[in-house]
């Protein structure tokens, strides 16, 4: 994350809120269309079993804990909106639920109900018969906070992440920047994340509830500031010792959360934006180094990660091939390899303390 954004962000963070179809015109109905944030990813199993319902009302109650937080509307089960002062707690709306049940909730913090916002927090649960069923990918559990927030306190957003994983034995997940859309038009607005992309190369595209990103088992959409795999895919990059070979530890750290690790690229995330307005965006270096150690269960394809409107004027990832190009943004040649290795060691050492259960030596 470079100071120059970071600086611009705490002195604007209205800028970092999007008009609704700004590059849709016929689409720009007023209100909030996106937001850029830090947001939290992460892919489970099983979410109709009471035990990890619990275990989301735990994580959304730690959620709501942090300071500032602010949600003002809920979306659940295809309902219409309900204000949030007057919607029943996440965990005493699970209870009244059965596990044939639709288990989605999607929290905002919006002027209207339709607004993206900074502050997110958002479940799609599967039934029981559509898990058993092994062919419609995982559940999806994703939250987000302002840029600021996490630029001031990096280690609580950490810490969330992984308590968040613990407790619902993740398969795998990530965190860094990305663009909460409007839950109402998300598709009227992507061509918005698109543009922010380009710009963005650390930023991470698509809907985290999406078919295809849900699909993905034995595999990551992406690396980033924050990233969790399980212990097959461990296993698939030949394992801890392996992996602490390619990452230096004082800019990465590696914690045991239970059913795999996580992996911290860097104090704070990245995005990508260049110093200067005339400059080019650039790779992270941290996540060029981190894509080269997990590149065997990194996704080299998968569906499309937007969609986009009919007859749409503006650029989206809205085929296979541009989405494979995204996947692979990453990938470079050796002498970039290197000189992404160099960049990392002139950056910001973690501090002790930055992930817990840290790894230091010998196998999860």
């Amino acid at each position: 994350m470079d100071q120059n954004f970071l600086e611009w962000a705490k002195a604007n963070q209205g800028k970092a809120l999007v008009p609704n179809g700004l590059l849709e015109p016929r689409y720009a109905t007023g209100g909030i269309g996106a937001a850029v944030v830090v947001r939290a990813s992460l892919y489970f199993e099983r979410a109709f079993d009471p035990a990890i319902r619990e275990a989301i009302a735990d994580c959304f109650d730690d959620y709501c804990a942090a300071p500032e937080c602010k949600l003002t509307f809920l979306w659940s089960n295809g309902k219409a909106a309900q204000p949030f002062a007057r919607a029943k707690p996440l965990r005493a709306a699970a209870s009244k639920l059965g596990p044939e049940d639709r288990f989605d909730f999607c929290y905002v913090g919006g002027e209207q109900a339709s607004d993206a916002s900074f502050w997110r927090f958002e479940v799609v649960g599967q039934r029981q018969w559509q898990e058993k069923m092994g062919n419609r990918g995982l559940n999806s559990l994703a939250f987000s906070w302002p840029v600021v927030a996490v630029q001031e306190n990096p280690d609580a957003f950490a810490n969330l992440f992984f308590d968040a994983a613990r407790r619902l034995g993740a398969v795998q997940g990530q965190a860094g920047f990305a663009v909460n859309l409007s839950p109402t038009t998300p598709h009227e607005n992507e061509a918005t994340e698109y543009w922010i992309a380009q710009i963005m190369p650390g930023l991470d595209v698509g809907d985290p509830g999406s078919t295809s990103a849900r699909d993905l088992k034995g595999k990551i959409k992406t690396v980033n500031w924050l990233t969790a795999i399980d212990k097959p895919m461990l296993d698939a990059v030949g394992g801890i010792r392996a992996l602490m070979s390619e990452l230096p530890p004082s800019w990465f750290a590696i914690g045991d959360y239970g059913a795999g690790v996580i992996i911290r690229a860097g104090v704070l995330p990245e995005s990508g934006l260049s110093d200067r307005e005339e400059q080019p965006p650039f790779l992270p270096p941290a996540y060029v180094v981190l894509d080269k150690a997990l590149r065997r269960v990194r996704a080299e394809s998968m569906d499309i990660l937007q969609r986009g409107t009919v007859n749409a004027g503006a650029p989206v990832y809205n085929t296979r091939e541009s989405t494979a190009a995204w996947l692979r943004r990453f990938e470079v040649g050796d002498d970039e390899l290197l000189s992404a290795k160099a960049a990392v060691l002139k950056t910001p050492r973690l501090p002790q303390g930055s992930i817990p259960y840290p790894i230091v030596a010998g196998p999860v």
